[in-house]
This record gives C-alpha cells, structure tokens and sequence, in this order.
C-alpha cells in the first residue's frame, strides 16, 4: 500500500514539474506582430513575410481599390477574382491560367 501511494505521489510531482516547465517555456516565448496581425516565432519569418504581404497587397485590396485597369501588378483581374472568390472549378479554368499561376508563384517565391 505504501509502494502505491509513493509511485502516485511521485507520478503526480513529475506530472506537475513537466507542465510547470511547459507553461514557463510559452509564457517567455518571444512572438513577432506582422502589420496585418500574423504572428511569428522567428524574426528572419516576420521580415520574409512582411517582404512579399508588401509586394502582393494589391491583390488583396477591395475592388473599390482596385481602380478600373484591366491588369493589377500584371495578372488580368479574371484571375485575381477567381484566385480570391470564384475559384477554378474545372481543368480547362486552370490551363486558361497556366501563365498566370506560374507568374504568383514566381512573385512569391522570390
């Protein structure tokens, strides 16, 4: 009986111990703030990030900001409308925009 109660209470301390130990860890966590509320844990992320959200911020603004030209930083805005709402339900959409894939991901991969 007392081996029991000696193995609970031991249990129950390293139990304690590791959750302490876990708790302090995330409260001294440093995390890092983009402008558009993203968080991070690695300063070298937010600046990576904070790069290519300033580079593609037109893409995402509203339409009323969008202005009336055909093309925003070079994509026709039937592939910025249908990247951001309507989707592309069908291969023949996706070959249409082949190019204009393969532009995004050039933007955002350098």
């Amino acid at each position: 009986m007392d081996i029991t109660l000696i193995a609970i209470a031991i249990f129950i301390l390293v139990a304690i111990v590791f959750l302490g130990l876990y708790l302090f860890k995330s409260i001294n966590k440093k995390n890092y703030i983009a402008e558009d509320g993203s968080v991070f844990d690695i300063e070298s992320d937010l600046v990576a990030y904070q790069k290519l959200y300033d580079k593609t911020k037109p893409l995402f603004s509203s339409d009323t900001e969008k202005g009336s030209g055909q093309s925003i930083l070079g994509f026709e805005k039937s592939f910025i409308t249908k990247l951001s709402s309507d989707g592309f339900p069908d291969l023949k959409t996706l070959i249409k925009y082949r190019k204009q894939f393969k532009s995004l991901s050039d933007l955002i991969n350098t």
